[in-house]
C-alpha cells in the first residue's frame, strides 16, 4: 500500500513563508515618493552666488583683521627666581622677607600701533573642578553690607582660631587662588601711561565688585576675581596702552 505526499499542503507552506519575508509595502519604502529638484537657471545660480558672498565676505574680512594682531608672548615666571630658589618657585614665593620685584627687556621687533592691550596668561589652572567652582558667595561679592555671608565658601570661609576665627572677604577657593601679579610698563626710560577703565567684563562690574576692602589697590595691585573658565589656559585683559611701542621694560 503506497501514500501520497500532501503536494498541496507543502507548497502552500512555501507560498506563506515567501510572502511573510516581504517587506511592508510604503511609498518610502519603494522611493515613490513625490520628488523635487531646482532647475539651475542663471538667475538662481546668481541668486545661490550671492548668498553665498554676503555669508563668507564678512567672515574672510574678520579673519583677515584677526590675522594683522601683533602678539608677542613672554614668559617670566622662570626668569625672575632667584638662582637658590631655581627648583623651589613655591619656597620663594612664601618668603615673604625676599624681594619680589623683577625687572624684564622686552624687545618688540615690530612697533606696536596704539591700543596696545597687554594680556596675562595661566596655564595648567585646572578651574572647572565642582568644589572649586562652587566655593565662593555671589551674596558677598555683591555687596559690603554681606561679609558675612560665607556658607558655600568651604574651606576657605574663616580664618584659623588664632586669628579670631573671622569671615574671610572675599571667601572661597576661586578668591583664595587670586592671580595678584602687577605690571608697570616703561618704554624709552619712560613710563607708559596705561588705562584700566573698560577692561573687566560688564557682568563683574555690576555683580562682583562690591565685597568689602576688596577694591584697596595698594592690597591687592587692583586683581580681580578670576573667571570660572573650563579651559587649561586662558588669557585676561590686564590694562592697555594709548602709545606705540617700539620696546618696552616689565616689571612684575
Amino acid at each position: 500500500m503506497s501514500v501520497e505526499p500532501p503536494s498541496n499542503s507543502v507548497a502552500v507552506a512555501e507560498g506563506r513563508s515567501k510572502n511573510a519575508m516581504k517587506p511592508k509595502y510604503s511609498r518610502f519604502s519603494q522611493q515613490e515618493l513625490h520628488a523635487w529638484q531646482p532647475i539651475l537657471t542663471p538667475s538662481w545660480a546668481i541668486s545661490i552666488f550671492t548668498v553665498i558672498e554676503l555669508i563668507f565676505i564678512p567672515v574672510g574680512l574678520a579673519s583677515y583683521l584677526v590675522m594683522q594682531v601683533v602678539e608677542v608672548p613672554f614668559r617670566y615666571d622662570d626668569e625672575c627666581l632667584p638662582p637658590d630658589h631655581k627648583n623651589d618657585a613655591v619656597a620663594y614665593i612664601k618668603d615673604f622677607g625676599s624681594n619680589k620685584t623683577c625687572t624684564m627687556k622686552l624687545t618688540v621687533k615690530n612697533e606696536l600701533k596704539a591700543p596696545v592691550y597687554v594680556y596675562y596668561q595661566l596655564k595648567n589652572f585646572y578651574q572647572n573642578h565642582r568644589r572649586y567652582v562652587k566655593s565662593r558667595d555671589d551674596r558677598q561679592l555683591r555687596s559690603k553690607a554681606s561679609e558675612n555671608d560665607v556658607g558655600t565658601c568651604s574651606p576657605e570661609d574663616y580664618t584659623p582660631n588664632d586669628m579670631g576665627h573671622k569671615p574671610i572677604v572675599p571667601c572661597g577657593l576661586i578668591a583664595w587662588s587670586l592671580f595678584n601679579d602687577t605690571y608697570k610698563l616703561s618704554s624709552n626710560n619712560k613710563d607708559l601711561m596705561i588705562n584700566k577703565k573698560n577692561i573687566a567684563w560688564t557682568s563683574d562690574q555690576k555683580g562682583n565688585l562690591g565685597p568689602k576692602n576688596f577694591q584697596a589697590g595698594g592690597l591687592i595691585g587692583g586683581a580681580r576675581l578670576n573667571q570660572s573658565l573650563p579651559f587649561l589656559v586662558f588669557e585676561y585683559l590686564y590694562t592697555k596702552s594709548e602709545n606705540n611701542i617700539l620696546f618696552l621694560l616689565s616689571k612684575c
